[in-house]
């Protein structure tokens, strides 16, 4: 219900600055647009065909984003803003790292501890004239419009909000409707400005030459005995929320079945906050040989991992948007989140997912802890995934890539 009430309170500011914007007759093109995406690595990835919707639509316009500091670095150096700037929203922390709960991002740099409110102050002393919120909080939705007084504000809550009561009046005429995904969520946002939709929507990453070089020269270093021009796997088993993660076993199982059938070698990534998890999954297969860099490498770092890599296994989050981003064939394995709404846009991704009765759930308490719906999974499943995906790329499928 709080999600909804925000989402409420946001479609209302935007009507009321929509109205104001009209009565002052400041609408036309915008000069100078801030963009809203304050939540989470996978999050801003999927609003990358947004923001090139916006961008082919104003080039003239200087569009900045305002998003998460762990986010930040899939923007900087991107053609599709011109600044970036950073606000750390208290509703979308990460808890601090755990055995339990571990963050997906995999860089944790600190920032400068700077009051919300204060930190929005410093955004508002530059004229915009367009706010295009793709997610925010309670600050971003009643202090900084107050502040920068824009010609328009376009939301989320007015789409998400339509789109519930539309599947609602559907589901009233016994029909089912899937509800929107997220990459389309955001675009109807910008849509709502009079931007097209671009004749392609796919994932943007920033190029970062340097990022291939680095990792080669960082992985000489960290783990020697992987060679990164035989093929490789990169698995990701750790999660922002406990239930969210599979088995560490089930993965030493993929692992070491991989290996024997395929040659594959396996290499474990993930931020610092996912050293447990990476811990568990060795413990789990000793015997597999995987190479654990988790914590160890930065997201363009990862990705120019990924773009090499002939397969992506990974948790529900960011690195498997990520993954979805570099064209690498994935498997995205979803428990307590909607697939239809948070799956990785991509169609060499396959998404494994078994609905339970609580699902989709809140992500607050799991009633199940101690075996949550994301090990409803089989590792029979993974590995016929993987049969399929590796075909694909030219290595055929043999008897042996079995648990």
């Amino acid at each position: 219900m709080r999600e909804y009430a925000l989402l409420l309170a946001s479609a209302f500011v935007s009507a009321v600055v929509r109205l104001a914007g009209v009565a002052s007759r400041r609408r036309g093109e915008p000069r100078r647009i801030l963009v809203v995406k304050v939540d989470h690595l996978g999050d801003v990835i999927l609003a990358t065909p947004a923001l090139r919707a916006l961008r082919d639509a104003h080039p003239r316009a200087s569009i900045h984003a305002l998003v998460a500091p762990g986010s930040a670095v899939l923007l900087e150096g991107s053609a599709l803003v011109d600044r970036v700037l950073v606000y750390d929203a208290p509703r979308f922390r990460r808890p601090p790292a755990t055995d339990g709960a571990a963050r997906e991002e995999t860089s944790d740099r600190e920032e400068p501890a700077v009051a919300p409110a204060a930190s929005l102050r410093a955004v508002a002393r530059e004229p915009y004239d367009w706010i295009v919120e793709l997610r925010g909080d309670v600050r971003t939705t009643w202090l900084l419009p107050w502040l920068i007084r824009p010609a328009l504000r376009l939301d989320r809550g007015s789409v998400r909000l339509r789109d519930w009561l539309t599947r609602r009046l559907a589901a009233l005429r016994g029909r089912i409707q899937p509800p929107l995904h997220e990459v389309e969520t955001n675009l109807l946002v910008v849509r709502a400005g009079g931007q097209a939709a671009p004749a392609t929507i796919r994932l943007e990453l920033p190029p970062w030459p340097e990022a291939d070089g680095a990792m080669r020269r960082a992985i000489a270093t960290l783990a020697p005995d992987l060679d990164l021009a035989r093929s490789y796997v990169v698995v990701h088993p750790g999660a922002s929320w406990a239930p969210r993660a599979w088995d560490a076993g089930r993965f030493a199982g993929v692992v070491a079945a991989l290996r024997s059938a395929y040659d594959l070698q396996a290499v474990i990534v993930g931020g610092v906050g996912d050293r447990p998890a990476a811990a568990r999954l060795r413990e789990a297969g000793s015997s597999s040989g995987a190479v654990d860099v988790t914590g160890a490498l930065s997201v363009p770092h990862v990705a120019a991992l990924l773009r090499g890599a002939r397969l992506f296994l990974g948790n529900d989050g960011g690195l498997a948007h990520l993954a979805a981003a570099c064209g690498t064939p994935s498997i995205a394995l979803f428990g307590p989140q909607n697939p239809a709404r948070f799956r990785p846009w991509s169609e060499t991704t396959v998404v494994l997912h078994h609905p339970v009765p609580c699902f989709p759930c809140a992500q607050v308490t799991c009633v199940r802890p101690e075996n949550p719906c994301v090990n409803l999974i089989e590792i029979a499943e993974v590995l016929a995934a993987a049969r399929a995906l590796l075909a694909a790329r030219g290595m055929p499928s043999p008897e042996a890539a079995r648990p």
